[in-house]
């Protein structure tokens, strides 16, 4: 496997590892609405958008890369 793969993965782990070790009810506050939700699900929500913002950053710089040529 390739050294980024495993990095993933060795990462995925320890985040999956962090949030279910935290797993009690939180408030979460975002502007006017407040709800109360188990800490795993910020924490796995919180790193699932990170990871999909990061795919499409990545995918527009490729596709920029490819117009140009």
């Amino acid at each position: 496997m390739k050294l980024k793969t495993l990095l993933a993965i060795f990462f995925a782990t320890l985040i999956v590892i962090f949030s279910l070790q935290n797993a009690e009810v939180t408030d979460v506050k975002f502007i006017v609405w407040k709800i109360s939700i188990s800490r795993v699900l910020v924490i796995l929500g919180s790193f699932s958008l990170g990871v999909l913002v990061g795919i499409l950053i990545s995918m527009k710089k490729r596709f920029l890369n490819t117009e140009k040529e």
